[in-house]
């Protein structure tokens, strides 16, 4: 009787175990992005935090369903770039923990252990559709005069999924950013040719590093201008293992980047390209991709004089992977802007699922991480949208993160509620 009741037990166990919670989207328009194509109206169903299955119709009992009739389904937003989790508010230095400064730490500064997931930043985009995001340190020039950082790596990234959980960093060490155009010539000295020669030394000493390790470490060889951390911080980027995020809009600022990629073998990606239009045809043959502001068409600086609202189009047309990151003045808490900004680019001649793409497919690919797709296997990370998820009018119904889904609440709507539902409960802040 004792081994039978076990028996039992044992089976109890088996069968929870096998059955995983499923969810049923039904019957939106599915933009998969991915080769199954887009579904003019389909189902998708996810299990234990992943795509299970994407077909125009899923007969399935399912844990939970999503009716999405009328309404259409995309991967998540994914931001690339942003400093999402390492600051709150931009003018409060205390909340601030995206950039060191000084000569101390370049390379080797890994921002992850200041990365803070209850960010109040992070539920407010992800209500507006993005589910994960690509973080990166920067220099903060405050309180430094020109010339005075001599400092062109800013560090290293991480990726996040936005769900707020003390474990939602979701990738390490995706790659090292560094500065050239007025920013470098800025942090180097005042030339764009010091902040290229300084670039250019750290590779060659960091090559110099790989080739001679064991006679640098024992003191047994000439004195490096780099510390030995951060020689060992760039050696992922040397051997092609990790990219190198640089910084750059004038067109011949974008030239030279290429040919340091050229030299050392590098994965280049470009930020910023305001110019890139200029050489398109040279990043796509060297496959550098970009990260673009798509609404960046003004000469807002001597970098940019040529900046357009068709750059991202163009770039497309001529081969090369553009990924749209928010707009300047928001790259990182209004990163959900990013869909403002695609929908831009489609009004210049970007195509429709291009530009969804580059706010979704393209980041995953250009970083290499989880998500940007709908495919079977796939990380579940799905919003269901109103309508048109590139017009302003439209908004996230439903937003899942690894098959979860999340709160559509943050600070922003709690506000709102207080002032503009009073008898929920909180009094008006003022009467008059």
């Amino acid at each position: 009787m004792k081994r039978f009741l076990i028996q039992l037990l044992c089976l109890g166990l088996f069968a929870g175990a096998a059955h995983a919670e499923t969810l049923l989207i039904k019957g939106g328009k599915v933009y998969t992005l991915s080769g199954q194509g887009t579904l003019a109206q389909g189902d998708v169903l996810v299990r234990d935090g992943k795509v299970e299955a994407i077909a125009p119709s899923i007969s399935e009992r399912a844990d939970r369903i999503i009716d999405a009739r009328g309404k259409v389904v995309t991967p998540g937003m994914i931001a690339p770039l942003s400093e999402l989790g390492l600051t709150e508010v931009s003018a409060a230095s205390a909340t601030n923990d995206y950039a060191v400064s000084g000569e101390s730490i370049g390379s080797a500064f890994d921002p992850r252990p200041a990365y803070n997931p209850k960010s109040t930043l992070i539920p407010y985009n992800r209500a507006h559709g993005v589910t994960r995001a690509v973080v990166f340190p920067s220099i903060s020039t405050w309180g430094e005069g020109a010339g005075e950082l001599h400092r062109v790596f800013a560090g290293q990234g991480f990726a996040i999924a936005l769900n707020g959980n003390f474990d939602s960093v979701v990738a390490e060490q995706l790659g090292q950013k560094a500065y050239l155009g007025e920013l470098g010539s800025q942090l180097a000295g005042g030339s764009r040719a010091n902040a290229f020669a300084r670039i250019e030394t750290a590779l060659a000493e960091a090559r110099e590093y790989l080739n001679n390790r064991d006679a640098i470490r024992r003191g047994n060889w000439r004195e490096l201008g780099h510390s030995l951390a951060d020689l060992e911080a760039l050696q992922p980027v040397i051997q092609g293992q990790q990219p190198l995020v640089v910084t750059a809009n004038r067109a011949s600022d974008i030239l030279q980047a290429l040919k340091l990629a050229e030299e050392y073998k590098l994965q280049l990606i470009i930020q910023g390209a305001a110019e890139g239009w200029m050489v398109a045809d040279q990043l796509a043959a060297a496959k550098v991709p970009v990260v673009i502001d798509a609404v960046n068409n003004l000469p807002i600086s001597f970098e940019s004089l040529g900046a357009r609202f068709d750059n991202a189009a163009r770039m497309h047309k001529a081969g090369v992977t553009v990924a749209i990151s928010g707009p300047g003045y928001g790259s990182t808490h209004l990163v959900h802007l990013a869909r403002q900004s695609a929908g831009n680019a489609v009004v210049h001649g970007l195509p429709y699922e291009e530009a969804l793409k580059a706010i979704t497919t393209n980041v995953a690919r250009i970083f290499g991480i989880e998500g940007g797709v709908l495919s079977p296997g796939g990380v579940a990370d799905v919003v269901v949208w109103s309508g048109d998820p590139l017009e302003v009018t439209s908004y996230p119904e439903q937003v899942l993160i690894g098959g979860e889904p999340q709160s559509l609440v943050n600070r922003s709507t709690r506000l709102r509620d207080r002032y503009l539902k009073p008898e929920q409960g909180h009094e008006m802040g003022y009467k008059f």
